[in-house]
């Protein structure tokens, strides 16, 4: 990364702006959090600041116009020929959203309707066999009373009273509803509605509430009317979805570029908080890298002229811990740059481990699932999805799942597996070891192992040379003591096992000794505790790798049992559904334990070893992507 500084006149500063913009390659550093500059932060206009307040409202505004529309973002070229001001985009915008909210409004209130007026039919329905002759007569009334059936006995007292109010002239059926009310309808003249209503009122007892539209119809009638508005509603739905799909084909296209438009315009004000200005001229530091910095000046002064100045500063050890982070890896390597972020972003002077990552981590994926007919159907899905998935998290982590499928079926042939025991069936046999073999046990454990000890040992090694370029002597002491003892260990099982001479043992254990004292040196005084604590720690570590046999193995014994399972039954669909179903399961489970469990070797026991972060990643200031994109 090469830090620049940009000076110009304050005339030109809008220009400048657009150009960085355009270029996209300047991380814009804040003026106020730069320790060795000290320059009075630019000041913006009072209407800069009311254009920025307006810029938000309005992309709020049109966010909802696009949530409400259904607007699909637009893969093709939002550019336009056509110049749209602020106060134009804001007119339409204005005029979009009554239409809108209408729209909404009365959906909503159709979809509402469609949802309750189905609980009054079953109401009525209900009550609709009892209800007296004397509801449909002209100039009487309904009303109707809904209780909970742990107060039925209020309903004797109502009636009682509702005699008094009606003098007589009211009529009762009740029947219940469900299992929690019991509805009851009062036939009664007209004349004592209000009278009955400001009663149940003051009581607090709930009415059966039926729309307005229906309130004044008889029971019958307003059964009729309910059916007849549940078979019309639909179709008022689909009239309402066609007028929403028109303003859709009008306006999604207008309102995802003026989003966009409004987006970089709105960042290209915001972006100027963080410059500095004199009386008459402005000032701009960042970082760019350093393969772009030619780039940058020439488009500066094409762009503006003698009048802007792009100087290459130099740095110290102190500001170049400041730069930002820019990752360049080869291209199989780009997914993993994810989750070397998702642990920590590297510091400028660390070592990015994402290299070491993308070679391991499929592998390390490979051995514990080890399955040629789960590794085809995981690459066929993964290759699927990412060649559907938009750049980001998720599509990285489907390229690393196609990778460390091919390894899975690599492995697959190595211990002779496709949907487990099935590969045996069909005549596959492994070309290393049938893992699921007790006889082949041992030699599974201890190639985990050795994996695991290559792993580690690799860690120490990057870890030995960080520490040596930055000159650290705790962490060299730390780490070359680690590595130290790990290889004297080696040597010493490599003796127990006779790989090695019985005369290596009593030096193997010297240098043991020695790791763990040089280890031990860098806690000081608490060293000599810490110090073995810390060595059986990392003999920890490696037999944690011991994790790749044994989740692999619970694989292997899954898709055994759904065999042997399918075997007892008799049945040959019935089989064949439990097979299909637990090797489903078993993918799912095999898929994602050998993610989760690569990652924790890599997270814990592998980066402990030299891997710090704390950097700041790279984020220049450049225009937005299109929707879609």
């Amino acid at each position: 990364m090469t830090r620049v500084q940009i000076m110009g006149i304050r005339s030109d500063l809008q220009k400048v702006v657009n150009k960085l913009h355009h270029l996209g390659t300047l991380q814009i550093d804040d003026i106020n959090n730069i320790p060795d500059i000290s320059a009075q932060e630019l000041s913006l206009s009072a209407d800069t600041q009311k254009a920025q307040e307006d810029s938000k409202y309005l992309i709020t505004q049109i966010r909802g116009l696009i949530e409400s529309l259904g607007c699909i973002p637009s893969k093709e070229n939002l550019s336009s020929n056509e110049e749209v001001s602020l106060e134009e985009i804001r007119k339409n915008v204005n005029q979009l959203i009554p239409q809108i909210h209408e729209l909404n409004l009365h959906k909503r209130e159709l979809e509402g309707e469609f949802e309750i007026l189905p609980r009054y039919g079953a109401t009525l329905k209900k009550l609709l066999p009892i209800v007296p002759s004397t509801a449909n007569k002209p100039g009487n009334t309904t009303v109707g009373v809904l209780i909970d059936v742990s107060h039925i006995k209020t309903l004797d007292a109502i009636s009682k009273r509702i005699l008094e109010i009606t003098k007589g002239k009211a009529e009762f059926v009740s029947d219940s509803i469900d299992e929690t009310f019991q509805a009851m309808l009062v036939v009664c003249p007209r004349g004592f509605l209000s009278e009955i209503e400001t009663f149940l009122g003051e009581k607090d007892v709930s009415q059966l509430q039926f729309p307005n539209e229906l309130s004044n119809l008889t029971p019958g009638k307003a059964m009729e009317a309910i059916e007849q508005r549940l078979d019309t509603i639909p179709n008022e739905l689909k009239m309402l979805g066609r007028s929403f799909e028109g303003l859709a084909n009008k306006w999604c296209e207008p309102l995802n570029r003026w989003l966009l438009e409004l987006e970089e315009s709105l960042d290209e004000t915001e972006i100027l908080s963080r410059f500095g200005e004199t009386e008459h001229t402005f000032i701009v530091y960042g970082w760019v890298p350093t393969r772009d910095f030619e780039a940058l000046k020439r488009g500066l002064e094409e762009e503006i002229g003698e009048r802007v100045f792009v100087t290459a500063l130099k740095t110290t050890p102190e500001t170049q811990k400041l730069a930002p982070i820019a990752l360049d890896n080869p291209k199989v390597s780009h997914p993993f740059e994810s989750l070397v972020r998702l642990r920590a972003v590297p510091r400028y002077d660390d070592i990015d481990p994402t290299n070491l990552m993308a070679l391991f981590l499929p592998l390390f994926f490979g051995m514990i699932l080890g399955d040629v007919g789960y590794g085809l159907v995981l690459l066929l899905i993964s290759l699927f999805l990412s060649k559907r998935m938009k750049p980001g998290f998720l599509k990285d982590i489907s390229k690393v799942l196609f990778l460390g499928s091919i390894w899975s079926v690599i492995f697959g042939f190595l211990y002779g597996e496709a949907f487990g025991p099935l590969g045996e069936q069909i005549g596959l046999r492994p070309i290393w070891m049938d893992r699921a073999n007790p006889e082949n046990m041992i030699g599974l454990l201890l190639s985990s192992i050795g994996v695991g000890a290559i792993h580690v040992t690799i860690g120490l090694i990057v870890g030995v040379w960080q520490a040596v370029t930055h000159k650290s002597r705790n962490h060299l002491l730390e780490r070359g003591g680690m590595l130290i003892g790990v290889m004297g260990l080696f040597m010493l099982v490599g003796t127990l096992v006779n790989f090695l001479p019985n005369s290596l043992t009593t030096p193997s254990i010297a240098v043991i000794v020695v790791g763990i004292a040089l280890l031990g040196a860098s806690f000081g005084i608490a060293g000599i505790f810490l110090g073995p604590i810390e060595f059986i720690g990392v003999i920890g570590n490696i037999l944690s790798y011991l994790r790749i046999a044994a989740i692999g193995l619970a694989s292997v014994y899954l898709a055994k049992v759904a065999y042997d399972m399918a075997g007892m039954l008799g049945s040959l669909i019935v089989g064949a559904l439990i097979v299909i179903l637990i090797n489903a399961l078993n993918l799912v489970m095999g898929t994602f334990s050998s993610t989760i469990h690569g990652l924790r070797l890599h997270y814990v026991e592998f980066f402990r070893k030299f891997y710090q972060g704390g950097g700041r990643p790279y984020e220049p200031f450049h225009n937005h992507p299109p929707p879609g994109k």
